[in-house]
């Protein structure tokens, strides 16, 4: 096979392995997101699991329980959480 086709061909095998880990990190965010839910979900009217098994459990939500303050502090203008998002020196 020539230069130019083992070239082409290592493109598109880098294009593939960058797609697939950047799947992957987006299916990570989505499970940690249900996991949040699943734990934390009798806010919003779903059943709770067993207080002990939420309370094991607690420590591995500590970004997900960061994100979900930032998001209450937010909710309640609807531009805020746009300007938040912008760099404002």
């Amino acid at each position: 096979m020539s230069a130019g086709w083992r070239g082409w061909f290592g493109l598109l095998s880098e294009v593939h392995r960058a797609r697939a880990v950047d799947t992957l990190e987006w299916e990570l965010q989505e499970l940690r997101q249900i996991f949040a839910l699943l734990l934390l979900g009798h806010g919003v009217g779903l059943p709770a699991p067993p207080a002990d098994l939420t309370l094991s459990l607690l420590p591995d939500l500590e970004e997900e329980l960061r994100m979900l303050l930032t998001h209450l502090d937010t909710a309640q203008s609807p531009l805020s959480r746009l300007f938040s998002s912008l760099p404002v020196d």
